[in-house]
């Protein structure tokens, strides 16, 4: 069963980069001038249904993923997506339970991963700290993830949802 959900997850993974770098990508769909961070929105939603070490080696993949498709330093977004991955595998129970909480989990911890990136990339020279507009770059894409995370977490809990197999003896 483990298996299964961890190809099912690594999947959504690199349907959500797919998604992130062709559909919303610098001059297609950008709302507000700002795309979700949906590789962000996926590793948290499916902390609740992944083994912690599976969780981490999950955050790990979709940061470096997101690191060879994009055109920064190499490793920003495996460290970010890491500690992402890391946060919402302490607290998966808690938010396992209400779509609400879950709601303002995602929020939170895309802030936090924004702001993560923001910083780690601005230590490794490439000063995005100093970019205007720096803040909507930070809130958006968290306000665009708490809009899109209800009919993921729906979906999630359909895809993941435990089989009711029975062992003949």
């Amino acid at each position: 069963m483990t298996r299964s959900r961890v190809a099912i997850a690594l999947l959504a993974v690199v349907l959500a980069i797919v998604v992130q770098t062709t559909i919303f990508s610098p001059g297609r769909i950008q709302p507000l001038g700002v795309a979700p961070a949906l590789v962000t929105l996926v590793v948290v939603l499916v902390a609740p249904y992944l083994e912690p070490e599976y969780h981490l080696l999950l955050g790990f993949t979709a940061g470096i993923l997101l690191d060879l498709v994009g055109s920064g330093t190499l490793g920003i977004w495996a460290m970010t997506m890491t500690g992402v991955a890391y946060i919402a595998m302490r607290i998966r129970m808690r938010f396992a339970q209400n779509a609400l909480v879950a709601v303002a989990v995602v929020f939170a911890l895309t802030v936090l991963g924004q702001l993560m990136f923001v910083l780690l990339s601005t230590l490794f020279g490439q000063n995005t700290i100093a970019e205007p507009a720096l803040l909507s770059k930070i809130l958006l894409p968290a306000l665009w993830n708490m809009i899109l995370a209800l009919p993921l977490i729906w979906l999630f809990k359909t895809v993941f949802k435990p089989s009711d197999r029975v062992w003949a003896t």
